[in-house]
């Protein structure tokens, strides 16, 4: 069985984006995609009264935002399949605990919540720095949404290191057809030639 991509999905631009991307990865690499949407709405909406049929207003949002993220992937993906989740968890536990069981995290450059002018969300900057498959964080830059970036730049790491990064830069270059390029950096010592 195919691990799927799972793509962070909030109902922001940029998590659209992603979806986008994504979409167009798993299909290139004949993946399926999982939409995954955090929402701790049970939690502060507090329990629906028995013999309601009136849902919360959080449970509501949150269907429409992963399910509209379905029809979006659909509609550019049609050979792709999708399945969606809504998980009670924040943002950051929920991908992090999804990518222990993906091909890789694709998520936007920020959600809802963030700044503006901030590069890349806190919950990008969990995932990234916490996951254990790879991330993918879709910028918006139009030749990166089309996949036509001519290059994948891998940063080398020590001995021993790195070796799932390298051999996922290897297969995205394969199946994109461009240029590898490997990027090492080191400190030279204080003292002695350099």
């Amino acid at each position: 069985m195919e691990l799927p991509l799972v793509v962070g999905v909030d109902g922001s631009g940029p998590s659209l984006a992603a979806v986008d991307w994504a979409v167009d990865e798993a299909a290139r690499h004949g993946l399926p995609l999982r939409l995954v949407h955090a929402s701790l709405w049970e939690r502060y909406e507090g329990a629906v009264p028995s013999g309601s049929t009136e849902r919360p207003s959080e449970q509501v949002l949150a269907e429409y935002v992963v399910g509209s993220a379905a029809e979006r992937a659909r509609l550019r993906g049609p050979e792709v399949k999708v399945s969606g989740d809504i998980l009670p968890e924040d943002a950051a536990t929920a991908l992090l605990e999804a990518g222990d069981d993906a091909a890789a995290v694709v998520i936007g450059s920020r959600g809802r919540g963030e700044l503006k002018g901030l590069l890349l969300g806190s919950v990008g900057l969990a995932v990234a720095g916490r996951a254990r498959c790879p991330v993918i964080v879709v910028r918006g830059d139009t030749a990166g949404l089309s996949g036509a970036h001519g290059r994948i730049l891998l940063g080398a790491g020590g001995p021993g290191t790195g070796g799932e990064a390298a051999r996922f830069a290897v297969r995205e270059a394969r199946v994109r057809g461009c240029v590898l390029d490997v990027v090492r950096a080191w400190r030279s010592p204080a003292r002695g030639p350099a």
